[in-house]
């Protein structure tokens, strides 16, 4: 819950423009560089989630305002978080050492001039099986 409320501060609180659930190949690389260097920690996947039918239902809609987010996934979201202009994305990781809270939410500001970036943002010891970052176009 802690995570969701400082997600949705930090949304809130910036100007977000809508990204997506698919991060870039710059992107990946960033991210692949920080778990490198982070090996205690792996990317959280679709099966870490409790959630595939919120899973689903995301990929195909509700119908009326809810449309189809066909590259829906949890634990990614990416946009203009912190409203300079440029693509962020954020990321959950999970720690392999930890059985319970073991997410972490990360996030990148963007631009990316290399495969090294450190996080503009992290906060770990998060329970986020039930759900992640629940978030989508307006």
């Amino acid at each position: 819950m802690r995570c969701m409320f400082l997600l949705t501060v930090y949304l809130v609180t910036t100007a977000v423009a809508w990204g997506g659930h698919t991060l870039t190949t710059q992107e990946q690389n960033v991210l692949e560089n920080w778990l490198a260097h982070h090996s205690g920690y792996r990317s959280a996947t679709d099966e870490d989630c409790n959630c595939a039918d919120d899973i689903q239902q995301m990929k195909a809609g509700m119908g009326g305002t809810w449309k189809p987010v066909p590259d829906y996934h949890p634990y990614i979201a990416t946009g203009d978080f912190n409203g300079d202009g440029m693509e962020d994305f954020a990321v959950v990781v999970v720690k392999r050492s930890k059985q319970k809270n073991n997410f972490a939410l990360v996030v990148f500001s963007g631009p990316f001039k290399s495969g090294a970036a450190s996080p503009a943002f992290m906060q770990s010891g998060l329970d986020l099986a039930q759900g992640g970052l629940f978030y989508g176009p307006p």
